[in-house]
């Protein structure tokens, strides 16, 4: 991608007006806690000093206003004090003197913006991508971060993904990362300042017993809640002005066609990715597995239910129509419609369509080892294991058919009594099984807790009672069923239907009548042998 063949759009005086605006509030915002702080530290001073001496009930209550006054602005005071910033991407990193494919993408990008190259650079398990400014003490300093996620490296073609590292570079490009440590500082201090004065401080809980001091404390808290509602209007409001800004300049370097769909592409694996990970490469993982992320991501996400379901969402979030002044990202749908309307084409000199339809995980050449250090950074009861290869035609009987009967185990001798038509009446009666449920070491499940773990025992159970009466073990991502014949069924599909009240208990006993099913027992007392 020749970076000579990009014209880009001047540089516009309303996103530097913006920068001015939220550095601006950044300095109000520790001015006014500061000037707080002092305020009521000098409150002492105001009553007992300048105010006559009282007895009795007021002098009381001067001196409870006084240690009120006294606590609020030390507190302050000691929020303000900075802290040292310990960054973690959640990540791992990658050597891009080793990857040398996917560096002449970054480096291309960074050429086309006239921007230096990240310094660092890291793989996420995340469906997103981001860059930031850090280093010390002060959240300001010269390590340029990069963030690549995993999810989007094996769905976004070459091309898409392009726009999406032009799309991150442009924040380079307009300052954002170096104001965006400010920002952050800012928000950082003042959750600080709320949590010092709320349920971190003895001191205020115990002056807010008396109704003089509980007023105060509650006008305080309103005033502050009241400006942290200002100030996150306003910096995300900049934030999202700074966005369009961001996919504007991502348009001209790689065309709207191809940050359209990076856009399309990013939304639609977001919500798959926390499903991926839980149902299917922890319990991997814990049972001493190394699955293939990156390909499994790809299984899961083609499987039809879960691309269905990622097509819905999309469709979902391109129909909001308004975002919350909360947010700082704008909404879908006007970042497409402004693309659209800039309507530029891939620049000349692009690389060949052949080449960039390509996914973009494809450019790294040593990914195994890579996963690997994902998967133990992001499950540390894995850091130390000998993980082996997962073969996903194996993965039932290796992992969920020991992982099911270790789940059961515990209710056996209550399970064993119940019929498989009898899973409705134990579905929706979840109790008759939660007071079962033990409480983990140190942990007090509430009832909602130990509703849900009675529910995933009652979906193993099922499962087991399938596969031990013969019934066949489909595993893969995004595709977990018990088969028989021209039958097949998902085991949490049926309990969750069973749940919402989708599958009667009448509709159930006609199904198991016309299988034959009806009359085996839930779970077995002799587990049938782990085979497939």
């Amino acid at each position: 991608m020749p970076s000579q063949s990009i014209h880009l759009p001047s540089r516009k005086w309303s996103v530097v007006a913006l920068s001015s605006v939220s550095l601006a509030i950044v300095f109000v915002s520790y001015l006014l806690a500061f000037v707080l702080a002092v305020v009521f530290l000098l409150l002492p001073v105001a009553l007992f000093v300048l105010v006559p001496a009282g007895e009795g009930n007021l002098f009381f209550i001067r001196l409870l206003v006084s240690a009120f006054g006294l606590a609020v602005g030390l507190s302050i005071l000691w929020s303000l004090v900075p802290r040292k910033n310990r960054f973690d991407p959640n990540g791992v990193p990658i050597d891009l003197s080793k990857e040398r494919r996917l560096t002449r993408e970054i480096e291309a990008i960074a050429a086309a913006l006239r921007e230096p190259m990240p310094t660092e650079v890291y793989l996420l398990a995340d469906a997103n991508a981001f860059v930031m400014e850090t280093a010390g003490f002060t959240g300001i300093g010269n390590r340029r971060i990069m963030g690549l996620g995993l999810p989007l490296l094996q769905m976004l073609s070459i091309a898409q993904f392009r726009a999406i590292l032009a799309h991150e570079f442009a924040h380079y490009y307009s300052g954002d990362t170096r104001l965006g440590p400010w920002v952050y500082s800012t928000q950082r201090t003042m959750v600080r300042i709320f949590e010092n004065l709320g349920r971190k401080s003895e001191v205020l809980r115990f002056l807010t017993r008396w109704a003089v001091v509980a007023v105060l404390y509650k006008l305080l808290m309103i005033a502050m809640r009241a400006y942290w509602r200002f100030f996150l209007r306003v910096t995300q409001a900049i934030s999202r002005r700074q966005e369009f800004r961001s996919d504007e300049l991502a348009c001209y370097i790689t065309g709207s066609q191809a940050f359209i769909e990076g856009l399309e592409g990013v939304r639609k694996c977001q919500p798959g990715v926390q499903s991926y990970w839980g149902s299917f490469v922890v319990p991997a993982a814990m049972n001493g597995y190394r699955p293939a992320l990156a390909d499994g991501f790809l299984r899961f996400m083609q499987a039809p239910q879960i691309a269905k379901a990622a097509s819905e969402y999309l469709a979902q979030q391109a129909a909001i129509a308004k975002t919350s002044p909360f947010d700082s990202h704008p909404a879908l749908n006007k970042r497409i419609d402004k693309a659209k309307l800039l309507n530029l084409s891939a620049p000349e000199g692009s690389p060949a369509e052949s080449t960039s339809s390509q996914p973009m995980i494809s450019l790294i050449d040593d990914l195994a080892p890579l996963e690997t250090s994902l998967l133990k950074k992001l499950i540390p009861a894995a850091a130390t294991a000998d993980l082996k290869p997962l073969n996903w035609e194996t993965a039932g009987a290796d992992i969920y058919i020991p992982m099911w009967r270790k789940q059961v185990a515990p209710f056996l001798s209550l399970l064993s009594t119940k019929k498989l038509s009898e899973l409705p009446t134990l579905v929706l009666n979840l109790r008759a099984l939660a007071i079962y449920v033990p409480h983990p070491p140190g942990v007090r499940l509430n009832q909602g807790q130990q509703d849900a773990r009675a529910l995933d025992v009652l979906t193993c159970a099922f499962a087991l009672c399938l596969f031990e009466n013969g019934w066949k073990l489909i595993v893969e991502p995004g595709n977990l069923a018990l088969e028989s014949g021209e039958t097949k069924i998902g085991p949490g599909g049926v309990v969750g239907t069973i749940r919402a009240g989708k599958l009667t208990i009448a509709e159930w006993s006609s199904f198991c009548a016309q299988r034959g099913i009806g009359d085996w027992p839930l779970v077995s007392s002799v587990p049938a042998p782990a085979t497939l």
